[in-house]
């Protein structure tokens, strides 16, 4: 699926305020670390349709995907559209949903919602989708999702008919799979279409947002706290399947992947209360720790919040938590467990801190700063830096830090450094166009309770490159040209033209990209039939290689 993109987050003056300081650090030394976009804890996966067939002189029906290929390229999950409306199921769904079951991935199906008065076809639907992936699997099976939602149009209906609808359909499709459906939507839609209700906010979320920004507590709609799925991007090659289409990433790792998978299961919720929590008072601080619940949810717990007097949340992926710049007096704390399906009833409880000697306060420590730069498989105008800054031992989120961000191009002119703040999961986001490798200065500016870290890296960037047909139809014998641009930053490179023959790609010739950043090649064909093109830009010592959108010319 690809929606249309319209856009496709007490005390003395020694001391901070508490909104900025719970989440502070008071010991230990960390190093700095720079982290791969790409690690290996980040699951991805795709979503196809009809549309991801392309059709070939070999498969003038539509090409068939190699799953086996798609596997082996990293990919971990494949979700099929199956059905639109209660009279159109996908021609490939069946192939595909179990050819992708039959080479290890984790599969799921969704229904392209096409809302409608009277609130019965909302029922129709529902039924008419399960129907559907019923007839080549089970919802109850392992490795498969639960059942999911497309809803990204509004049939004419208004605001609250709408969500009326949406309930109805969730509704239904629960209660004929026994598993709580999740719900696919884009950010616009659910922000402005919806009203950024939160009605839905206890549904698997979907979260479709073309961005290199992985999504925050601080920027998601619909009063979700975490996505379970993010989609974020359209124009990525995955190898098994011809052009490029939907990535996906799952929120966790294959062991939270397989658990939410797991169709045997009747359910899945928030966790339980944390157990046993203690507070152990120190100078100005409290050191907070707790024991899992005794209830996960059905879905691994992945984080915590904590609250220190009814302030600002923090969060930690750990099961302790340092609360920094108390004021002399009893404090409060809040302590809830998270997981993909919501946050659980919290625990609570106070403790004392008594009165001290601002000379006693334990030195500013050092901070654990984490650049992550998800540009690398993005093919995108816009890049995208994020820095995490964490406490070094329980991995706390340090919120409201100040972070300034100097980006250099290799090419080209640089950056004006950029300054921002740490939101309440420690990440802040620079955004910037480059279509070349950059260097990266990141500076956090020093608290009360952490010293200043400056730490140089580097992030590798895929250009954007651009390829279109002159005409869709030709006779036989005939020319079209291919023509496509880049940046001009790489006047004077190689771009090549491949056709798609045989079940790989052919390189059929090369152009030298101009001082204007265009190309052009010449296309002739002989013979009638179909040819798919698409064009290649190699990497170099200024970027990684980047494909353009396949191109499909008819020849009678």
């Amino acid at each position: 699926m690809s929606w249309t993109a319209r856009s496709g987050s007490r005390v003395r003056t020694r001391l901070l305020a508490l909104a900025l300081s719970v989440a502070f650090l008071t010991t230990g030394v960390a190093t700095i670390n720079v982290v791969s976009a790409q690690a290996a804890t980040v699951i991805t996966g795709v979503d196809v349709s009809k549309w991801d067939h392309s059709a070939t002189s070999a498969f003038p029906a539509g090409t068939p995907i190699d799953w086996v290929k798609v596997k082996a390229a990293g990919r971990s999950f494949a979700i099929i559209k199956a059905s639109e409306r209660t009279n159109y199921r996908n021609p490939y769904f069946a192939n595909d949903y179990t050819q992708a079951k039959a080479a290890g991935l984790v599969v799921g199906a969704y229904h392209f919602a096409r809302p409608a008065l009277p609130l019965s076809t909302a029922t129709d639907q529902a039924r008419y989708f399960i129907s559907t992936v019923q007839k080549v699997g089970s919802f109850r099976d392992q490795k498969t999702f639960p059942a999911v939602l497309d809803l990204e149009t509004t049939g004419g209906l208004g605001q609250a008919d709408l969500i009326a609808w949406t309930q109805q359909f969730l509704n239904t499709a629960q209660s004929l799979t026994g598993r709580k459906p999740i719900l696919y939507s884009y950010d616009y839609f659910v922000r402005s279409t919806l009203g950024n209700t939160k009605q839905f906010s206890s549904y698997p979320f979907w979260y479709a947002r073309y961005t290199t920004t992985v999504p925050t507590s601080a920027t998601i709609p619909g009063g979700w706290s975490q996505w379970t799925m993010w989609q974020y991007s359209s124009t990525t090659t995955t190898n098994g399947i011809i052009g490029a289409g939907d990535v996906n990433r799952f929120n966790g790792t294959t062991a939270a992947l397989l658990a939410f998978a797991d169709g045997r299961k009747s359910g899945y919720g928030p966790p339980s209360i944390p157990l046993n929590p203690i507070a152990t008072p120190g100078i100005a601080s409290a050191q907070l720790s707790w024991t899992v619940p005794n209830d996960n949810g059905g879905v691994p717990v992945n984080r915590y919040r904590v609250s220190i007097d009814s302030g600002p949340e923090a969060i930690t992926p750990t099961t302790s938590f340092a609360a920094v710049g108390l004021a002399p007096g009893v404090h409060t704390y809040s302590i809830s467990a998270e997981n993909l399906a919501g946050v659980g009833l919290p625990a609570t409880g106070s403790f004392t801190i008594d009165p001290y000697d601002v000379s006693t306060l334990p030195a500013p420590v050092i901070p654990v700063v984490e650049v992550f730069n998800p540009a690398t498989n993005a093919g995108s105008e816009v890049n995208v830096v994020q820095v995490k800054v964490t406490r070094p031992t329980t991995q706390q989120a340090i919120r409201n830090a100040q972070v300034t961000v100097n980006i250099t191009p290799e090419l080209g002119n640089p950056r004006v450094p950029q300054v921002v703040y740490t939101d309440a999961e420690g990440i802040a986001a620079v955004r910037f166009k480059s279509q070349v490798d950059a260097g990266i200065s990141v500076a956090t500016t020093a608290g009360a309770w952490y010293s200043a870290v400056t730490k140089s890296s580097s992030v590798r960037i895929r250009p954007t490159i651009k390829a279109h047909l002159s005409v869709a139809v030709i006779r036989r014998g005939t020319s079209a040209r291919l023509t496509g641009s880049t940046s001009t930053l790489l006047a004077g490179e190689r771009v090549y033209r491949q056709t798609y023959s045989g079940g790989r790609w052919v390189t059929r010739a090369y152009r030298i990209v101009s001082a204007t950043g265009t190309y052009s090649f010449k296309v002739t064909v002989p013979t009638a039939g179909r040819r798919v093109y698409r064009v290649v830009l190699p990497s170099t010592s200024h970027h990684l290689r980047v494909v353009s959108r396949t191109r499909t010319l008819i020849i009678r």
